[in-house]
């Protein structure tokens, strides 16, 4: 089976809204962050594996029915992006 890599235009319209929301809420855009997923064929779209980049920091999270983004602003609370 093969892997699929998505970009940030490429996950639903949903989780795009959520990421843009909790951006906003910690003083940041979505560009300030370089976003990609990879999914396995044959997996559920919500098990695949979403990575967050910014100045030489990286982080990933399991999607788990969009727990990524609620992951993702619990590591820009500890100020983990700096």
């Amino acid at each position: 089976m093969g892997t699929t890599l998505l970009r940030y235009t490429d996950l639903p319209i949903g989780d795009r809204a959520a990421f843009e929301l909790v951006c906003a809420r910690h003083g940041f855009a979505p560009v300030h962050f370089d976003i990609s997923a990879c999914a396995k064929a044959g997996e559920p779209a919500h098990e695949r594996l979403v990575t967050v980049r910014r100045a030489g920091w990286t982080q990933s999270y399991r999607d788990s029915d969009g727990q990524w983004i609620r992951q993702f602003e619990a590591d820009l609370t500890s100020r983990f992006f700096k």
